[in-house]
């Protein structure tokens, strides 16, 4: 995620997608960002271009890009959608897409289209009720494939319905309500991965740091059962079965081996008789020692 300042106005690079292979028009890539110009909040995408991109091959562009980027028009929305899904695959590599006309009167259209029987016959101009069966295949592929509310499915969805009848004041709202949807995914959804990433690695470290204390603890245990055992042969069985004498005596031979095992860290001393008893007694109801 980038953020670029420009006096009042705040860009933020949401997301960039790099095409598996340059369109016709020569865009590798499209970006997806956020624009603040004031108390204004904007959503916009555009074809990136080899010169946006940086020596790491990152978008490098400016507020003011942003800015021109920010498409009002539903034409304009559906024609990111169209160039998105051909970069995707699912428009071959020869159909062109154009805006037709000036505001307020814009229309998208293709050229360069085939045919069924796969002859290089142009439609010249796409006719709308063809583009929205074809779109109407798309949404359904994405549909049984699983990738319902995916960035493809939104922006077929998006285009299925500008071909079917834009003028229409419920299609153009539902336009509108997707396009509000997917942006939220896109801003959010980015930060929710994050995050999820960040908890499995916190659950990673955790899981390994919890591994690593229980192998300690064994350890300890290990050395304070070898000592009890080598106590009991010069003090006798009476004495050892007392935790407090066990514990008294285990610390005197810790203290004159010095194991890394009974080592506090911090300080580089044995741990306490106090701690060695508390051990002592776990491993005797373990039957680890008499």
């Amino acid at each position: 995620m980038k953020i670029v300042i420009e006096r009042a106005t705040v860009l933020e690079i949401i997301d960039y997608k790099s095409f598996p292979q340059p369109l016709g028009v020569g865009a590798v890539g499209m970006v997806f960002g956020k624009v603040s110009n004031g108390l204004t909040v904007n959503f916009f995408s555009e074809l990136i271009y080899p010169f946006h991109l940086d020596a790491d091959g990152k978008p490098s562009i400016s507020s003011q890009f942003a800015l021109n980027a920010i498409r009002y028009s539903a034409t304009s929305e559906v024609l990111v959608a169209v160039q998105y899904l051909q970069g995707h695959g699912w428009f071959e590599s020869d159909v062109e897409f154009i805006i037709s006309g000036e505001d307020p009167f814009d229309e998208l259209q293709a050229r360069g289209w085939k045919n069924e029987r796969g002859s290089s016959d142009d439609w010249g101009v796409a006719e709308r009720v063809d583009m929205a069966f074809y779109l109407e295949d798309v949404v359904g592929e994405l549909e049984q494939d699983g990738s319902e509310f995916s960035k493809e499915w939104y922006y077929a969805k998006i285009s299925h319905l500008y071909f079917s009848d834009v003028e229409m004041p419920d299609v153009a709202m539902t336009m509108g309500i997707l396009l509000a949807q997917l942006w939220w995914r896109a801003d959010v959804g980015d930060v929710a991965e994050r995050g999820q990433a960040n908890s499995a690695a916190l659950q990673k470290a955790n899981s390994a740091r919890k591994e690593h204390s229980k192998a300690q603890s064994e350890d300890k245990n290990k050395v304070i059962a070898e000592y009890w055992f080598e106590a009991r042969v010069e003090l006798g069985n009476e004495v050892m079965r007392r935790d407090s004498n066990a514990a008294q005596a285990i610390y005197a031979i810790a203290m004159r081996k010095r194991p890394k095992q009974l080592l506090i860290k911090a300080t580089g001393e044995v741990i306490g008789v106090e701690a060695i008893r508390k051990r002592v007694s776990a491993l005797r109801k373990l039957e680890k020692i008499g």
